[in-house]
């Protein structure tokens, strides 16, 4: 359900979620770094023949290529704490450890699937010892994909620890904001979402019209829908997927509503929708294959689903603290060291630059739109499909 519910639960999380804390008025300061005592102090850390490594000749180059993000997320970390404590909440050691076995379980969710339900399956049977061995077999699975993970993206363990405890802090803090606020009209609108008629489909996101119009002229050449929304889409989560969407209801919160109306209007698998404009991009939607309404009782599922959205708000809120705790350091943070603050300088000004450009290509969009409204082939054709 949790799977299901991460696709159909973005409105209502976001009617749910309060409030969250102010960003803090006085500066981030950053404590001092240590100085690496004089070179002929230094410990020798490694002997190689005749030669030596020094403490400080391994300090300088790790704390010029990683001292920048590892005390960004330190700092988060100290805000963290502090604001835990003014909310009077305590983190312990096996908050950390839920919160980090919580996060490994969740990356390998999908992939996860058959064996979480080979597990179950075996637990229903009575079959503990299969359920165990299975179980074992899932933490193994997860711990080999996620060394892999760090690998692939550059991220070390220690960066990812630091990032896992911050989170455990937000979590305590968000978990008490969250205590009664899921509504019967919220548990009834992810009902209507989870268990109504669904659709599966696949979509192209292109940037503008020219690109759109190549996408339907390789398509009505017959090449494969996944293939053309593997090499052309701009959405970057579903482009490796084939332009793959999880399954989702007309109520499903988070999709422009222009972009159900079209999908729900396709009749046939493998019908294709005319160009949908919406949110900053242009579309074209593949049917995949209609789900039909689930026959479940609403009283039947109303824990459960109150449970995942509460799990889900508190998901969200975690996230908007820790985008609260980005904007703290990008606006008072005060580093000494002459090293980290040039870093940090530059770092600023790349970002400068990213919002210059962002804002040029949504001027650019906008002219896009203007010009699709005067087009009938860009509009949203919601009647005959292909």
């Amino acid at each position: 359900m949790r799977t299901q519910l991460a696709a159909v639960g973005v409105g209502v999380l976001l009617s749910i979620a309060p409030a969250t804390f102010a960003a803090a008025k006085a500066p981030v300061a950053a404590p001092a770094p240590a100085q690496p005592a004089a070179a002929t102090q230094s410990p020798i850390v490694a002997r190689v023949g005749g030669a030596s490594v020094t403490l400080e000749q391994l300090q300088r180059p790790l704390f010029q290529g990683y001292g920048l993000n590892i005390l960004l997320n330190l700092v988060q970390l100290e805000v963290a704490k502090e604001n835990a404590a003014k909310a009077g909440v305590k983190v312990t050691p096996d908050d950390v450890a839920r919160e980090t076995e919580m996060t490994i379980d969740r990356m390998f969710e999908q992939s996860n699937e058959k064996l979480v339900d080979k597990m179950n399956a075996a637990r229903e049977k009575g079959d503990e010892a299969k359920a165990k061995e299975i179980g074992e077999q899932l933490k193994k699975d997860n711990a080999t994909a996620f060394d892999q993970f760090l690998q692939n993206q550059h991220i070390t363990r220690a960066e990812f620890d630091i990032v896992t405890e911050t989170n455990a802090y937000l979590r305590k803090i968000a978990e008490p904001m969250l205590e009664g606020k899921i509504s019967e009209d919220n548990l009834k609108e992810a009902f209507r979402s989870l268990y109504g008629e669904n659709v599966k489909c696949r979509h192209i996101q292109c940037s503008n019209m020219q690109e759109i119009q190549e996408a339907k002229a390789r398509l009505d050449k017959g090449e494969a829908f996944a293939k053309v929304a593997k090499e052309m889409s701009r959405n970057p989560g579903t482009a490796q997927l084939g332009g793959e969407l999880p399954p989702f209801s007309v109520n499903t919160q988070g999709l422009p509503q222009a972009f159900k109306d079209a999908a729900f209007a396709l009749k046939k698998e493998g019908d294709i929708s005319d160009t949908v404009v919406a949110e900053g991009g242009f579309h074209l939607i593949q049917l995949v294959k209609r789900i039909p309404p689930k026959a479940v009782k609403f009283e039947d599922v109303r824990d459960g689903l109150r449970k995942d959205l509460y799990a889900r708000a508190v998901d969200a809120t975690v996230k908007s603290l820790r985008q609260q705790l980005g904007i703290q350091a990008a606006q008072n943070l005060v580093i000494n060291d002459p090293v980290l603050k040039q870093q940090w300088q530059d770092k600023l000004e790349k970002r400068d630059a990213t919002i210059k450009d962002r804002d040029q290509l949504r001027k650019q969009f906008q002219l896009e739109r203007e010009r699709a409204a005067t087009q009938p082939t860009t509009l949203p054709d919601l009647g005959p499909v292909r």
